[in-house]
């Protein structure tokens, strides 16, 4: 008969797990969702956390996970004079902001020549079960959304777009955006890579002069080909280039059961009122708002609307309409 593990050893994992779950929302999450997917009931997580938050021991270690800082926030994110025995929104992040747990932005040039020097290694070594699991460690964490464990094309992509983004050369990809089913062509001059929420983008000039600048989801090219021609970065590029992540505040009320939405489509969400069927939460969204905004309302079914601003009330039933337009164009 198996012997269960001792009560601080289920209390440490438990904790460790409640860690990686904090870093995937660097805003913070409510205290009582994280007890409900950890299957724990609200009061002894939170006597957990505070212990974590607390021990000062060497003997207590856990590796990395220890440099964690834990915030005890109120509903409005604030955390001044905020008493963890009864805060009601907790958040993860490191002691140093440029490691900050949750970092939007993160260059990969580093780790996608580290990638793809292990992968030629591995293809000599085939045995090489360490380096190996070192690799789909890299790809499930800082590289997810590069290269899925199976697929070795968005790690390719990546280094493509480093060498192009080194030696200033035009790509041509054929992309297809997250509401449309049919790819476009671009001729793009890219500018950076970088490391977002949504996984790893590109930002890039799209016009002959580099002046009109997008970005792209890597998982959203299919194909790309680095061309012979080169590029001049626009002096006041790097402002145009904020200018495309300024993010715009959306309130908005959804049921609890999709706020998973919310966090697959924003930067961030701000908790301010929910009871148990719906919860109302002020978001954070980059351009282009009204189609992320639409889309995420899609998502989140016929029970999510707008109340602030009012000019984009519409923006799910406008991109609903154009859908509809587009599929039965495509039955056509």
């Amino acid at each position: 008969m198996s012997v269960p593990p001792p009560v601080f050893v289920r209390r440490f994992e438990r904790v460790t797990h409640a860690l990686r779950i904090l870093t995937m929302h660097p805003d913070g999450i409510p205290l009582r969702r994280l007890a409900a997917e950890l299957d724990v009931d609200e009061p002894t997580l939170r006597g957990e956390l505070v212990a974590f938050y607390c021990a000062d021991s060497a003997a207590f270690d856990p590796g990395p996970l220890r440099q964690v800082r834990i915030e005890f926030l109120n509903a409005g994110g604030e955390t001044d004079d905020v008493d963890p025995a009864v805060a009601e929104v907790v958040r993860a992040s490191a002691d140093h902001p440029a490691a900050e747990i949750g970092v939007q932005h993160t260059s990969p040039a580093e780790l996608a020549h580290i990638y793809r020097a292990g992968q030629a290694l591995l293809s000599l070594e085939p045995e090489n079960d360490a380096l190996d699991g070192a690799l789909r460690a890299l790809g499930d964490t800082l590289l997810q959304g590069i290269r899925p464990v199976d697929d070795h094309w968005k790690a390719e992509l990546a280094g493509l777009l480093v060498r192009a983004i080194e030696q200033r050369r035009w790509v041509r990809v054929e992309y297809t955006p997250v509401w449309r089913e049919d790819g476009l062509a671009h001729r793009i001059a890219p500018y950076r890579l970088l490391r977002t929420r949504r996984g790893w983008e590109c930002d890039a000039g799209m016009s002959t002069d580099g002046r009109v600048v997008g970005s792209f989801l890597l998982t959203g090219i299919r194909e790309a080909t680095m061309l012979d021609e080169t590029f001049e970065r626009p002096p006041e590029v790097d402002d145009r280039l904020a200018g495309t992540r300024f993010e715009q505040q959306v309130e908005l009320v959804v049921p609890q059961d999709a706020r998973w939405a919310v966090d697959r489509f924003t930067e961030g969400s701000e908790l301010l009122d929910e009871d148990a069927e719906s919860a109302k939460l002020r978001v954070r969204l980059l351009p282009p708002v009204e189609r992320r905004l639409g889309i995420l309302l899609l998502a989140a079914g016929p029970l999510a609307f707008v109340t602030h601003p009012p000019a984009l009330a519409d923006a799910g039933r406008a991109l609903a309409r154009e859908l509809l337009v587009h599929h039965g164009r495509t039955a056509r």
